[in-house]
């Protein structure tokens, strides 16, 4: 079960805010967490991902709840397409 005190919106919002405030593009950041080049964020790559962009351990609950969320193929990852998506819809890309 989901803690009820966590807010995908707000948590997606810190990510867009700190991908920002790091000086890359959306695009960069993206191609640093893709370890195995796949072009798709898996559940590992985007936990290790999210955890060290926000600041904090993420439970593999929330980023499972980010990427049913966010994955409009339904495939279980990110795509870069989705990845872009998910920034713009809660921050600004550079």
């Amino acid at each position: 079960m989901l803690p009820t005190d966590w807010d995908i919106s707000a948590a997606m919002t810190a990510l867009a805010a700190a991908i920002s405030a790091s000086g890359r593009s959306v695009e960069e950041v993206f191609a640093d967490l893709d370890s195995d080049d796949d072009g798709r964020l898996n559940g590992p790559e985007l936990l290790a991902g999210l955890s060290d962009l926000l600041g904090e351990a993420m439970d593999p609950l929330k980023v499972s709840e980010v990427i049913t969320s966010f994955d409009e193929n339904a495939d279980h990852r990110i795509d870069l397409d989705e990845w872009k998506a998910l920034v713009e819809q809660h921050g600004e890309e550079e």
